[in-house]
């Protein structure tokens, strides 16, 4: 008995590598389909995983030499960016036993360098550090000396390269005010790094770095050398507790983990939304593989039952279609694998070539990518083809000899039902979502449920199409009859199977429902910055950099002195925690707040914000239950401080910027409570005399253009189409990301059409014979991909555009205040699902209007 089960494991093997071998040509898009999905997962591991790496290294090297770190404690937990402390805790540090050498040290993110042609460095997202010369420290000289007084820098050594630097040159460089030229006199690293990619380093002496950095008689933090043989955590201990709770006291490995926190947050951010997507190409994967496995399954029935008639069990068969499937899924996850890292490094030069100078390093393969990658491609390929291994085994022998179709026990009726029932359910979890979009602040917590409501009608909608294929179909495909009978037959053959039609079609309503959600919330993100900056925005011009990056005060105080100028409004931003959610805190002077901007105030006013006043957005303030009058608490990075609610206003987005509603707004000098003197502006608003015209802006730009080429002055409809602009390119990342999981919803109508023809191989040998030309069997398996295409096209648009609306409305707070559905493009994607039709039917239309005739006849 034990024999006979051994040769059945072994006949069933060898009927396996038969099977894969006589199919080889109709698995291997199913192959690629599940190569494609790995390859992107493994992709965006190794492009985020060195991405991260080399900023790591960066980070680390900025501490070598150092053992510990002395900070302020940030009163908003943040260690990352802690407020700046007196230059006489160097001393105390100095004293505490164990403690070799302290020095104090500070920096700044505005040192940004000025290139010989007038353009400045870097900028518009990587930081330009300005930093105070520390010996023995983590700095190291590859060139020149330290500098030692004032006028005199080091330059890092990658950016001296990269720009013709060296020592003895001169270089003009942005700092608190006009940018001031500086004799370079070293070029240097951190530890063994001298290539930071766009970050730039400028390192001055610690007397003019504090002068330059508007941090008189204050330092960012000291750095400490402990005494051989001190443990560091015995001194850092020490140091705790002479200094106090009003300072934090850092490993070299903390600080570098503080350092290095927005980089990791932004990477993580980064990583979550590309691995989201490549789930996405593997889901319409799984879709694939499953209608293919079907297909395979429905077309070996008898090879099946035969195999069951001699004595295989049902486990047996299931384990056979499954074995197959794995075979092809390890097969295709490992070419997914080596794929994926190519096109992680091929990412990265693309990057590179683009503009994004990165940090040298070399490529990132972790053990967890190989194990993810492979594990999503196996496991998504076995589940996707069980069920139609377990539907296979229960056709009883006798049936499937006699290739007799499986009965449908009350047809689509249980699946219908499902569907409305799970479409109920995401309809009503939208509903409570967008309900409590309202009563939460958090972007997370605004479109958690209605995003779970979301992927609810998704799964509804895809339950449901089966049974609703055939009258969809039949309505889509009615125009196809007054094209012949190749149009007839093409209709008539997308409503046979209707199950294989919808599953193909699901394909692309995955895909182009995303697409939809992504066209409709960019046309609404642009509308609404296009209503905020009108409605908000009364200033004649807006002053800014790239990335709204941090620059001098004394371009409001230039500005403002210029006879064309009436007024010129400096913007700072910071953040602030109320009842613990941090928000962004606006200071802007209340007597002239009105004339450059409309807040739409619901009550109250600017009267009073000077002192310790705030005003507050309607939405933050129906949130946390306060009206004018009221004491608001606002944690800053310094400390506690209660304001008082002046007044309550509509406007929330009053500037327009993209993504960047404004809830708070204090005076100046409330945030200079919070930053010493030293915050940098972010926006200057002006309204000039005559309003806006040529000569003006001219005129400003000149005034700017030598002392401060970071700058742009841009007219309020420049300013609208900046940030619009900013709107597009976010929309055509993410649409050129979607375009893979539509690659693989193509090569799913492709494999589809591909198995059908095979499968109805004597039916079109009977069309040849009784007349149809070659010509006719390609037009009518291209009209049947058509047919299959729009359906999809038309539904996922459809769920798209709701999708859209949901969270247009769940992210009302946020600044998307209107919602536009995007007529055009959506007309536009209908064809190019049309489009996609006619390319996925090019080789099977091929194959079919190529078969023998005599064999096609002879084909059981």
């Amino acid at each position: 008995m034990i024999g006979f089960e051994q040769g059945a494991v072994s006949g069933m093997w060898k009927a396996t590598i038969k099977g894969l071998v006589a199919r080889k040509v109709r698995l291997a898009l199913t192959a690629l389909a599940i190569l494609l999905g790995v390859s992107f997962v493994s992709a965006t591991y190794v492009l985020t995983d060195t991405v991260k790496q080399s900023f790591d290294a960066v980070f680390t090297q900025t501490l070598s030499n150092v053992d510990l770190q002395v900070q302020g404690a940030s009163a908003l937990g943040d260690r990352s960016n802690p407020g700046r402390i007196p230059d006489s805790v160097v001393a105390d540090v100095q004293g505490v036993p164990g403690v070799r050498r302290a020095q104090g040290f500070v920096r700044t993110s505005l040192a940004q360098f000025v290139d010989a042609s007038g353009d400045e460095v870097g900028g518009g997202g990587p930081p330009t550090f300005g930093i105070s010369w520390v010996d023995g420290g983590p700095l190291r000289l590859t060139d020149g000396r330290a500098p030692r007084k004032a006028r005199e820098v080091a330059m890092d050594a990658g950016t001296a390269g990269k720009h013709g630097f060296g020592v003895g040159d001169t270089v003009r460089i942005l700092l608190s005010g006009a940018a001031k030229r500086f004799r370079i006199v070293g070029l240097f690293g951190f530890g063994d790094t001298t290539d930071f990619g766009a970050v730039t380093f400028a390192a001055f002496d610690l007397a003019t770095a504090q002068r330059e950095f508007d941090a008189d008689s204050s330092i960012d933090a000291v750095y400490v050398e402990r005494d051989p043989g001190v443990p560091v955590a015995e001194l850092q201990d020490r140091l705790e507790r002479q200094l106090g709770p009003g300072y934090d006291v850092l490993t070299a490995e903390q600080a570098t983990v503080a350092i290095g926190k927005p980089v990791r947050q932004f990477l993580g951010f980064f990583t979550d939304a590309l691995l989201g997507f490549a789930a996405i190409g593997v889901v319409v994967g799984a879709f694939i593989i499953f209608n293919t496995f079907t297909i395979l399954v429905s077309q070996r029935t008898r090879e099946l039952g035969l195999l069951r008639a001699m004595g295989a069990t049902g486990a047996q068969v299931v384990r056979s279609v499954v074995l197959e499937a794995f075979l092809v899924a390890v097969t295709a996850s490992l070419l997914g694998l080596l794929a994926g890292i190519g096109l992680g490094v091929g990412l990265l030069q693309l990057l590179r070539e683009l503009g994004l100078d990165l940090p040298d390093t070399s490529t990132v393969v972790l053990p967890r990518t190989v194990v993810v990658s492979l594990a999503v491609g196996v496991v998504i390929t076995v589940l996707a083809a069980l069920l139609p291994a377990v539907r296979a085994a229960r056709v009883p022998p006798v049936a499937a000899i006699a290739d007799v179709p499986p009965r449908a026990v009350g047809g689509f009726r249980r699946r219908l039902i499902g569907g409305l029932v799970v479409s109920a359910v995401g309809i009503a979890m939208l509903a409570y979502g967008l309900a409590r979009a309202r009563d939460v602040t958090g972007l997370i917590d605004q479109v958690q449920v209605v995003a779970l409501g979301a992927f609810a009608l998704l799964v509804g909608v895809v339950l449901m199409l089966p049974a609703l294929a055939r009258p969809a179909v039949r309505t889509i495909g009615a125009p196809l009859r007054r094209l012949g009978p190749p149009g007839a037959l093409a209709r008539q053959n997308a409503m046979r199977n209707p199950r294989r039609t919808a599953i193909t079609a699901s394909a692309l309503v995955i895909g182009l429902a995303l697409v939809g959600l992504t066209a409709t919330f960019g046309a609404s993100a642009r509308a609404s910055v296009g209503r905020d900056t009108n409605a908000g925005l009364r200033a004649d011009y807006v002053v800014k950099t790239d990335g709204f990056a941090g620059f001098s005060k004394d371009v409001a105080r230039r500005l403002e002195k210029l006879p064309v100028v009436e007024k010129a409004v400096p913007i700072r931003f910071a953040d602030g925690s109320v009842d613990g959610d941090v928000k962004t805190v606006a200071s802007m002077e209340p007597d002239v707040l009105s004339r450059v901007v409309e807040l739409g105030f619901a009550s109250g006013g600017t009267d009073g914000v000077t002192d310790n006043g705030v005003l507050v957005a309607d939405d933050l303030a129906r949130h946390l239950g306060v009206t004018t009058g009221d004491v608001l608490p606002v944690q800053f990075s310094s400390g506690l401080l209660p304001l008082t609610v002046r007044g309550v206003y509509r406007q929330a987005n009053f500037i327009g910027i993209f993504g960047q509603s404004i809830p708070l707004v204090v005076a100046p000098r409330t945030l200079d409570f919070d930053n010493g003197g030293s915050a940098q502006d972010s926006v200057v608003l002006l309204r000039t005399r005559g309003g806006e015209r040529v000569a003006t802006q001219r005129a400003l730009q000149r005034e700017l253009a030598t002392d401060f080429p970071n700058i742009s002055v841009l007219t309020r409809d420049e300013f609208r189409d900046d940030q619009q602009a900013q709107v597009d390119q976010f929309l055509t990342v993410l649409i050129a990301i979607l375009a893979l999981s539509e690659i693989i919803a193509i090569l799913g109508i492709v494999n589809t059409l591909a198995l059908s023809v095979f499968e109805r191989t004597r039916e079109l040998g009977l069309l040849r014979v009784v007349g149809m030309s070659r010509r006719q069997m390609r037009r009518m398996v291209r009209w049947e991909s058509v047919v299959i295409a729009v359906l999809g096209g038309l539904v996922g648009l459809a769920l798209g555009v709701l999708w859209g609306w949901a969270f247009s409305r769940a992210l009302e707070e946020q600044g998307l205040t209107v919602f536009r559905v995007p007529v055009v493009e959506v007309l536009l994607f209908v064809g190019g699902s049309m489009v996609a039709g006619v390319v996925a039917a090019v080789l099977p239309a091929w194959r079919a209007s190529r078969l023998d005739v005599l064999e096609a006849i002879a084909t059981e």
